[in-house]
């Protein structure tokens, strides 16, 4: 293996355990004729609701117990042939930056030990699958381009550095620009945009419809309370590395063994 500084370190397998963002590994492998192949992946926001709100939804109660924890969720909906669903739910949690780029705009959410922020929040994505994606019968690193392109787009829909674009949740799903924005844990910033109207339609539609069912769902989930912040992209790998099946080494190296997220075989986060 050839180092940064230019010294080799040799061994006689090197296992690969790189994450899902690591975009110039797979620049590397591509150009040392590594197997690659593309693979679905999904797309789409970030809701987030008061945390209050969402126990008083999940525990069918105005004044829940408070020594219940606090109350997560899972939606899951098919709309027009693509799965639609929450992703990486957050209780008590955070809206936080998480691009690789000076001039993307990613989001991500994460959730402290105590669960005992104010707010929950929670990816909401769409499936995209590979016939989606152009150029991915030509260009294996085809996904890596599609989710660069949406990051770019929220960039320049956004704030300054890494403030973000944000609406109103029933804002969004009615195509209405958002006059102000609700107070939000994403820590940068944010900033009305929108989303609806800048969004993709194979992605906005889907959501808004995915919205209105959650809404269904769970009453009180679509509500004035609530906002997007977007865009979250880095759900899971776009590229997986060909493995053996049996010695899970790749190909035509057989002594580099890929693993974990990067690898394309693992799920998310």
């Amino acid at each position: 293996v050839k180092l940064e500084d230019g010294s080799v370190l040799k061994a006689s397998s090197v296992v690969l355990a790189t994450g899902h963002s690591a975009r110039d590994v797979y620049e590397v492998l591509l150009r040392h004729k590594v197997m690659l192949e593309p693979k679905p992946i999904a797309v789409g926001v970030r809701v987030e609701h008061p945390q209050e709100l969402i126990n008083q939804i999940q525990y069918h109660s105005k004044t829940p117990d408070p020594y219940l924890p606090p109350a997560s969720y899972k939606l899951v909906k098919q709309i027009d042939d693509r799965g639609v669903y929450s992703f990486c739910m957050c209780p008590g949690g955070f809206i936080v930056p998480a691009t690789t780029d000076t001039h993307s705009i990613v989001v991500n959410g994460m959730s402290p030990s105590k669960r005992n922020g104010y707010y929950a929040n929670s990816g909401i994505v769409v499936e995209i699958k590979n016939i989606d994606i152009p150029n991915i019968d030509k260009n294996p690193l085809a996904g890596i381009d599609y989710q660069d392109n949406l990051e770019k787009i929220a960039f320049q829909n956004g704030g300054i550095g890494q403030v973000a674009p944000a609406q109103g949740l029933i804002d969004f799903v009615n195509n209405k620009v958002s006059s102000e924005i609700l107070d939000t844990s994403y820590f940068p910033g944010v900033v009305s945009s929108p989303m609806h109207f800048w969004l993709p339609d194979n992605i906005q539609n889907r959501l808004q419809k995915g919205f209105k069912s959650f809404g269904r769902i769970m009453k009180g989930y679509l509500t004035n309370e609530a906002i997007i912040v977007g865009v979250e992209t880095r759900t899971s790998s776009p590229v997986r590395i060909f493995r053996d099946k049996e010695k899970l080494h790749s190909f035509p190296y057989k002594n580099l063994f890929p693993v974990g997220e990067g690898a394309g075989y693992a799920g998310g986060i």
